[in-house]
């Protein structure tokens, strides 16, 4: 190829008329020819890139890196991504020989790739986020159904029907709501069902166990404290549990364990929605719905003068008591597979229960209710290698209730039925009267009126 083609008007305008740079060179990697494409991208005129060296042009930084010198080493086809002026094009470099003038040539065809890089930088990074949002999203739509499968409030027991219905009726209204009921009946799962279906579903429903938290510390998580108020205070002050509540619920649960000393603030805050903080001397007001849940007998704490009487009252103007499990039998079932179906779709597991291991349960006294049967539940999908879970898999504690159970009934033939119901109903009025802080209460447990309670005391000498 003979150096005046490069001179050539045709040779000219047919590749200045590319959108594609051109960029020709020598064996040598001398510049010998571009065009007008070509000097844009480059961002120099002819005369300071023309007879240059590919390898000084590209210490000047005009490009990085210099397809035209790996061409020349590796004497093949040749594409690279290169970088020139702050953006990105893909240059393709062929070896071209021409065998008349016994003569080598490097023709480098570069395209402008920076719009194309940034769409689809911009395209991936969007699916990135796409991807990202989405298993949060997965994540949070888990979590959530874990969420409500947990906080189900569920049965179909006549007294459990009866308890919803109540349940509906004051949900609507700002009345001061006490549960009762033994431990693990779900009085938190009630609170929570009573907020979502209040005036207030959108606010906050915040709760604290008055067990949980030591003494010198619960005044101050429920109510805060004022800036220096005691030494080790935060310098900034706290907001409490109370004044976090605004506008929505206040569920103090184990109201029974407050200190008598913390009772006349929590009057107060129940009388006129009002309290001090730690150290503040101005009273703050609060607009804030107050359900309370114990498992004790408030009324013979009062007896005890471990409970103010005024507080009991204050608290105590919608009583809604939740039964026990062993109370609401046909809810036993239903309970079993609702938790079952969720723990067998968390831990990704298909087995399934026995005939025998759910009359069992179906009988059994669950004296931890629901939180029991929850983790029972729970422990049998987790621990159980067989694809059906049996009795036997159960736990030792209630494997030994089932053998009194059958014991009891094997002793039938050596007694009367008279004698034989008198045992029974012996060891029940015995177990009521151990389970439960109060006779009233025990008595509610078995279906009977307190003085018939206390006439079978009598009659077993208990």
């Amino acid at each position: 190829m003979n150096k005046g083609f490069f001179k050539d008007k045709h040779f000219n305008t047919i590749f200045n008329h590319l959108k594609d740079g051109i960029f020709i060179a020598d064996n040598n990697g001398v510049a010998l020819w571009i065009n007008d494409t070509s000097t844009k991208q480059l961002g120099a005129p002819r005369s300071k890139i023309i007879g240059k060296s590919v390898t000084e042009l590209e210490n000047n930084g005009l490009f990085t890196p210099s397809v035209t010198k790996i061409v020349l080493e590796k004497r093949e086809t040749v594409t690279k991504v290169q970088t020139s002026k702050g953006r990105q094009y893909l240059a393709t470099g062929h070896l071209v020989e021409v065998q008349k003038d016994d003569t080598e040539y490097v023709l480098v065809q570069v395209k402008d790739i920076t719009e194309t890089v940034r769409a689809s930088f911009k395209l991936e990074k969007a699916e990135s986020l796409l991807k990202k949002y989405w298993n949060e999203l997965q994540q949070l739509k888990m979590k959530e159904t874990e969420k409500g499968h947990r906080q189900a409030v569920i049965g179909k027991s006549k007294k459990h029907e009866e308890m919803m219905d109540l349940i509906s009726r004051v949900a609507t209204v700002d009345a001061t709501i006490l549960l009762n009921g033994e431990t693990g009946v779900g009085k938190s799962m009630i609170a929570e069902e009573i907020h979502k279906n209040s005036e207030r579903p959108d606010k906050p429903f915040v709760q604290i166990n008055c067990g949980a938290i030591p003494e010198t510390l619960l005044e101050s998580e429920l109510f805060g404290y004022k800036r220096g108020a005691f030494t080790g205070a935060n310098n900034r002050g706290k907001i409490g549990l109370v004044e976090r509540a605004n506008g929505g619920t206040l569920f103090l649960d184990e109201v029974g364990e407050l200190p008598i000393s913390l009772q006349p603030k929590l009057l107060q805050l129940v009388q006129n929605k009002s309290f001090i903080p730690i150290g503040a001397t101005d009273l703050k007001k609060v607009d804030i719905r107050i359900i309370t849940a114990t498992n004790q007998d408030l009324l013979q704490m009062v007896k005890e003068k471990r409970f103010r009487e005024d507080l009991y009252y204050r608290l105590n103007v919608v009583s809604i008591q939740i039964p026990a499990l062993r109370e609401r039998k046909d809810d036993i079932l239903p309970l079993i597979y609702h938790y079952f179906d969720l723990y067998k779709a968390k831990y990704r597991n298909n087995s399934t229960l026995s005939k025998e291991l759910l009359d069992y349960l179906q009988n059994y006294s669950w004296p931890g209710n629901i939180r029991e049967l929850e983790n029972m539940v729970e422990r049998l999908i987790v621990t159980t290698k067989a694809n059906v879970i049996e009795k036997s898999d159960l736990p030792d504690k209630v494997l030994q209730e089932i053998q009194q159970i059958e014991a009891s009934f094997s002793s039938l033939n050596d007694q009367s039925l008279p004698e034989y119901l008198g045992q029974i109903e012996k060891k029940m009025i015995t177990e009521a009267k151990n389970n439960h802080p109060s006779t009233r209460k025990a008595a509610e447990s078995l279906g009977l009126t307190q003085s018939s309670f206390m006439r079978r005391l009598k009659k077993y000498n208990l």
